[in-house]
């Protein structure tokens, strides 16, 4: 912003500073750039959001600067990271259609994760980049100042419009003090305006919105009068013929779209609560919610590959081969008689050929892939001849839920987190335990860093013994420490008014559902909407629980369709798994919805408030926030990981707590004082959890603090969610269970 005016006031908290360079910063190639920590640009300073500029350059909007990656991210990262959003997205536009059937899917969803041609969730990958969160550019918004001593306003499309015409030195008839309007307008599509009188009208003769740019007697220029402490009382007067007019802004876009479609033969009619903005202040969180998700890097490529649609059998087979379920499909000798039978006896030596070629390859070579995707097509195109009967899963649950698990939610997909969890075991746990540098240590045999004592026989007897008496004590089977667990977290956009894809908005004692609309970043100057995408490596806890007590604990809690032993709980738990949901609906209203107690919410209940409860426990053994603690869970293996979030040096701090204060840490877990609810009898009534025990913040959660009960762990009613009437939950620590 420039000029020679006086210093004047940017925002509500009255922080001044004197604009003499913006003439020559709209000059500029690009805006002005900021540092950040990486976590922070990838979220709280996102391109989209506002905030204020220390040293009182006022109100600004964050824009995207482009950094991409020196080297390619490997292909495995890069396309977990494309699958996550395009999955994101098509779990937000079906839970949006699900609250508002009648909505246009422009409104639900941005072109960047949508084509309007085929009606279909899209994202592809040239349309983006992957971005460094090193830097963000910010500029000046919103371009819409209030005098301090008469309240009149002005307002500039851009800053070099500032810059050219500059703020009046003088308004009306005194020295002008200007400030920044720190109120805007919002609206759930997306958008924010600066809260200027100037509303869009639509016409009908062009069918297109204009703005407004004056008032009916002609006048351009009015006054806010914003001394009330409600939005609602705050009114618009003209200046020139002092007509009031309250804050009231239509976003054009919506505008356009619903007058559109309702002139048309059949068009259905609309509310303007549908189209008005809302005003919010500029520091709400409602003006912005960041939208992200991490994963655990893996380097088998196989795991994205399984969760293809072309790649259905070999991903059966891989369940079969990782829950020991029998599967059944055609030997060698079968395939190569039936194709002899059909006078295709070359092509099973094509086959046999490139199968030789294949296997002697190394991992990692580069015409593997090739190799096995023509074995593949091969082999395919006998199954859809009908020469050949494909391979046959002895669960038929298991099989049908691969073919509708592409409608499930992606982060509690357990088909996915079991195939997984199965890489992850053995790339950071079995291949962890080898070479000079162990990154991954079972606590019970600890190294040296662990215990300092690991040399002396008698002291690692007792230590030993120590463990496995608490281990005894929590029903933990398994403890790793993971000194160098890659964690990739990426945010790829955001939404306004709501975090959620429908926002209710309350008019004259009623709630109307809207849709919000998911939006990606800004497309940056050189091209590519960015996707912010921060690597670490940090230290872990690696848990797994007793899958004989995790079977009795179900047992005494009437939990439906269990198995007969608890080798197969998970083979149970994929076969009776229904889609929880990205958001968790099921389990969020407060009303009892009559659920009864079943296996797969039930048991998720379980590791999620064992996470939670470790979690607590970690930050109070070892310094490390809470907030700063992750968490991984993988239900169907009865496994979780919890983790250090920091994108600063990793000090081993659990390596660190676990050698000093391992026994603590454990006992914190099941101490009565840990169980206990800091609010008294707020949760021991409600059978939940509350943030004064075993909730931690929603960046932390990865389950929205939904699904979370301390009565799985200490005993205690049901959760609200059950059946009315549900008999109270047996514990998990229960000592009966131990025995």
């Amino acid at each position: 912003m420039s000029g020679g005016v006086k210093s004047f006031d940017m925002g509500r908290g009255r922080k001044r500073y004197a604009p003499d360079q913006q003439a020559d910063s709209a000059k500029k190639a690009g805006p002005p750039v900021m540092q950040r920590s990486r976590a922070q640009i990838a979220t709280s300073y996102a391109p989209g959001v506002l905030m204020t500029w220390e040293g009182g350059r006022g109100i600004c909007k964050s824009v995207p600067i482009k950094r991409p990656f020196a080297e390619r991210l490997p292909r495995n990262v890069s396309d977990s990271i494309f699958e996550g959003v395009r999955e994101f997205a098509e779990s937000w536009k079906e839970r949006a259609k699900e609250g508002c059937p009648d909505a246009p899917d422009e409104f639900i969803l941005d072109d960047a994760f949508y084509d309007l041609a085929t009606k279909e969730v899209r994202v592809n990958q040239t349309d983006f980049e992957l971005n460094q969160p090193n830097v963000v550019g910010y500029v000046p918004y919103p371009l819409l100042f209030q005098c301090g001593e008469c309240g009149s306003v002005r307002e500039y499309k851009s800053v070099s419009e500032l810059a050219t015409k500059k703020l009046p030195a003088r308004c009306k008839d005194h020295e002008s003090r200007w400030t920044q309007v720190d109120v805007v307008y919002a609206h759930w599509y997306g958008t924010i305006e600066p809260l200027s009188p100037y509303n869009y009208t639509f016409d009908d003769r062009t069918g297109t919105t204009r703005q407004i740019m004056h008032c009916t007697c002609g006048w351009q220029h009015f006054t806010l009068k914003n001394k009330a402490p409600v939005f609602s009382e705050w009114k618009y007067v003209c200046e020139g013929c002092g007509t009031p007019r309250d804050l009231k802004k239509a976003e054009r876009h919506v505008l356009q779209k619903l007058k559109t479609d309702s002139s048309q033969p059949g068009g259905r009619t609309f509310e303007w609560i549908e189209i008005d903005m809302l005003p919010v202040s500029y520091r709400a969180s409602s003006a912005f919610y960041p939208q992200r998700a991490s994963f655990i890097e893996l380097r088998e490529t196989k795991v994205v590959e399984l969760m293809r649609p072309t790649h259905k059998d070999d991903l059966l087979r891989r369940l079969a081969e990782i829950h020991s379920i029998p599967y059944q499909e055609p030997t060698d000798q079968e395939i190569e008689a039936i194709l002899g039978k059909a006078d295709r006896a070359d092509d099973w030596d094509e086959y046999t050929a490139l199968r030789r070629m294949f296997q002697k390859r190394p991992e990692g070579a580069p015409d593997r892939k090739d190799l096995g995707n023509a074995m593949r097509k091969l082999r395919e195109g006998w199954f859809d001849e009908g020469l050949l009967a494909r391979g046959r899963l002895e669960s038929h649950a298991i099989a049908m839920a691969v073919d509708i698990r592409k409608d499930w939610a992606r982060k509690f997909d357990p088909i996915r987190l079991t195939i997984e969890h199965a890489a992850f075991v053995e790339e950071h746990i079995q291949e962890g335990q080898t070479g000079p540098r162990k990154t991954a240590v079972d606590v019970v045999n600890p190294d040296i860093t662990l215990f300092e004592k690991v040399g002396v026989a008698g002291e690692l007897k007792r230590y030993q013994s120590d463990i496995q008496d608490l281990f005894g004590s929590t029903g933990i089977s398994q403890m790793y420490l993971l000194r160098s667990l890659p964690i990739c977290e990426y945010s790829f956009g955001y939404t306004r008014v709501s975090p959620t894809p429908v926002y209710q908005r309350e008019s004259n004692n009623r709630k109307v559902a809207m849709p919000v609309r998911l939006v990606a970043f800004d497309t940056m100057r050189d091209g590519g909407r960015p996707i912010y995408v921060t690597q670490q490596k940090n230290e872990a806890l690696y848990i797994k629980l007793d899958e004989q007590r995790v079977l009795r604990w179900l047992q005494r809690n009437g939990v439906e369709g269990l198995p007969s032993n608890g080798k197969e709980l998970a083979r149970a738990y994929l076969e009776s798994y229904q889609d929880f949901g990205q958001f968790l609906d099921r389990y969020k209203n407060k009303e009892r919805q009559g659920t009864s107690r079943e296996l797969a919410p039930f048991l998720y209940m379980l590791l999620h408030s064992f996470s939670h409860q470790l979690i607590h426990s970690l930050a109070d053994a070892s310094g490390l926030d809470r907030d700063g603690i992750g968490e991984y869970i993988f239900p169907a293996d009865l496994a979780f990981t919890i983790y250090r979030k920091g994108m600063t040096p990793d000090l081993a701090n659990i390596s660190a707590m676990w050698r000093n204060h391992a026994l603590d840490f454990l006992r914190r877990s099941i101490n009565l004082r840990m169980l206990r609810c800091g609010s008294g009898s707020l949760c021991d009534s409600r059978g939940g959890a509350c943030p004064a025990c075993i909730m931690v913040s929603e960046v932390s959660c990865s389950a929205s603090n939904l699904l979370l009960s301390r009565s799985v762990l200490k005993g205690g009613p049901a959760p609200e969610w059950e059946v009315p009437g549900s008999a109270d939950i047996v514990g998990y620590f229960d000592l009966e269970l131990g025995k």
